[in-house]
């Protein structure tokens, strides 16, 4: 016989694991711009790139630069940053990171896309005043995710939302019998 205090129990313990569905399917909140690529001291900056996921794929790539002084780590605001992809096939793309496009008015942002997977070489500049730095690195884009794969969480909720409803109707039937009973 299902009482109240059960009743409550099953239904506390459903929405337990709704909760733990809902952070599941949920994408994880970085802080920032997102992952750290790199970050290197070049005088008179240290520049820290982020990007918005990890790892990179073609299409719309959001890069996001902090630029700090070295000694304090104090964000500077004022500066000019450029950011140039070169892919190993030739394909140079250039583009201004502005503050303007960031949602993190700290960061220096830019939507950049990337028409190719593979290895590409990351060059930023950055300006202010009559300072100057320039860093570089590699930069891997990874081949581009199945549909299936990459939007896995739209095909899951429809079975999920079916499996709540036959669980509750269930339990609703168990509770009518054991009162009829």
């Amino acid at each position: 016989m299902i009482t109240r205090s059960t009743s409550w129990r099953i239904m506390g313990t459903g929405w337990f694991f709704l909760l733990l569905l809902f952070i599941a399917l949920v994408q994880t909140a970085r802080a920032d711009g997102g992952a750290v690529i790199f970050q290197q001291t070049s005088a008179p900056f240290t520049i820290t790139l982020f990007s918005a996921e990890m790892p990179l794929r073609p299409g719309p790539a959001d890069l996001s630069v902090l630029l700090e002084q070295p000694d304090g780590h104090s964000p500077i605001l004022d500066a000019h940053v450029f950011i140039e992809l070169q892919h190993e096939t030739g394909i140079v793309i250039r583009a201004e990171a502005t503050r303007t496009q960031a949602r993190n008015k700290l960061l220096y942002c830019s939507l950049i896309n990337l028409p190719k997977s593979g290895q590409w070489k990351i060059r930023l500049q950055a300006r202010r005043g009559d300072s100057s730095a320039e860093v570089r690195s590699d930069l891997i884009v990874a081949a581009p995710q199945p549909v299936l794969v990459s939007h896995w969480e739209l095909f899951a909720i429809p079975p999920i939302i079916i499996g709540l409803f036959i669980t509750n109707q269930c339990l609703r039937r168990k509770r009518v019998r054991s009162r009829q009973g």
